[in-house]
């Protein structure tokens, strides 16, 4: 695999088999560095780029990290070459959050303002609204498509039978529904017994991949590479399970003469080629250039059908 390949998420929306995380660009990533990564990966075949209209507003207003991308995209001419991904429905400082119509259709309005741009590839909700009826959130997004502001819809931080719910009164309705899925998710397990942070952004386990492999719903995953645990073991989050699975992943990567960090990019972006497993692809972010080249590595490292049966196994 090369991330110059192209992979069909629907509604003509091709993408490249990992994906670059805006959201520290402006904030804790400065704008010549997030500039600096983003020419890195579109001119190592990337396109598919994603950001949020809340980010990253726990170090700023929320607005930092769609207007970069924004001022990048206009200064490099390159709208047409990228695939851009932007959310709606988290809080920011206290604002933005819900998927009611009005909520949609204003931030959706303020995301193509600030990304310069006249049509969102993928727009997602997310995370789940239990207060607002499904029905209001499929027509306002349905609108949006309709006018062509948006090309494809997706979610994030949803219950899987909340997104299977979503998407039959979609159905019932006669409107386009969620196409892709993002959630976290990575190579090693989590721990059972500890909550996340917020409500609906459970790491995805075996039930949600079988969901989605059923669904052909391909999944981007976010936090693929364990917030740099890979690389240095004391940043690895603690609601992980390191134990085995991460010895013998460090072991393997030891052995290929690749950091593990790439190892687990690799597995993830294998992983549709398991029996019952479905199409992943990986989001990470990177503060410098040199610190994407292990990730971007990672997606071109080949696999054999033994070495990707003993990853799932250990």
């Amino acid at each position: 695999m090369k991330l110059t390949d192209r992979i069909d998420i629907g509604g003509g929306v091709a993408v490249s088999p990992a994906a670059l995380g805006a959201m520290n660009f402006g904030t804790t990533t400065s704008r010549e560095d997030a500039f600096a990564v983003l020419d890195m990966y579109v001119g190592a075949g990337g396109n598919f780029i994603d950001t949020s209209n809340n980010y990253a507003h726990w170090a700023g207003t929320g607005d930092e990290s769609e207007t970069l991308l924004g001022e990048w995209l206009e200064s490099r001419g390159c709208r047409d070459d990228v695939v851009i991904a932007t959310k709606v429905g988290f809080d920011r400082h206290g604002t933005g959050a819900g998927l009611r119509r009005e909520q949609i259709e204003y931030w959706a309005g303020e995301s193509l303002r600030k990304l310069r741009t006249d049509r969102i590839d993928v727009y997602y909700a997310h995370t789940d609204d239990t207060s607002t009826p499904l029905g209001e959130t499929a027509e306002a997004f349905a609108s949006l498509v309709r006018e062509g502001k948006v090309r494809l819809l997706g979610c994030s931080n949803f219950d899987t039978w909340r997104v299977a719910d979503a998407t039959a009164e979609a159905e019932r309705r006669g409107l386009p529904g969620y196409r892709v899925m993002q959630q976290r998710f990575t190579y090693l397990y989590a721990r059972s017994d500890m909550a996340p942070k917020y409500i609906f952004n459970e790491t995805a386990g075996r039930e949600r991949l079988r969901f989605l492999y059923d669904r052909k719903m391909p999944l981007v995953a976010y936090s693929s590479t364990a917030r740099g645990g890979y690389a240095d073991p004391s940043r690895l989050p603690p609601d992980l399970i390191a134990g085995k699975r991460y010895d013998f992943l460090r072991m393997t990567a030891c052995e290929l003469g690749v950091g593990a960090g790439a190892l687990a990019v690799a597995w993830m972006a294998n992983l549709y080629r398991v029996p019952g497993m479905p199409r992943v692809i990986p989001l990470f972010s990177s503060s410098k250039p040199e610190h994407l080249k292990e990730n971007l590595a990672g997606v071109e490292l080949e696999l054999s059908d033994g070495l990707l049966d003993e990853l799932c196994r250990a």
